[in-house]
């Protein structure tokens, strides 16, 4: 199974993950609600969350919007 990994963008939430359900009904959709806004804190909170995934799932694909894209860059 793959994982799908949301990562929202300034004032967004992890709840947005939800639209991407019905793109990906043979996924895992998993929304990331990070806690701090830095690219250095966020990016390690996206690669502690990846590193949680990886032995659980095939693939995991990430999908990013706005500033959740550039946090996801510096993971």
């Amino acid at each position: 199974m793959n994982a799908i990994l949301y990562i929202h963008g300034k004032g967004g939430s992890a709840t947005e993950s939800e639209h991407y359900r019905m793109l990906f009904a043979d996924s895992e959709v998993i929304g990331l609600d990070y806690q701090t806004f830095t690219p250095r804190e966020t990016g390690k909170e996206i690669r502690i969350a990846v590193e949680e995934l990886k032995d659980k799932y095939e693939n995991i694909i990430l999908i990013a919007n706005s500033i959740g894209a550039f946090f996801s860059m510096n993971a």
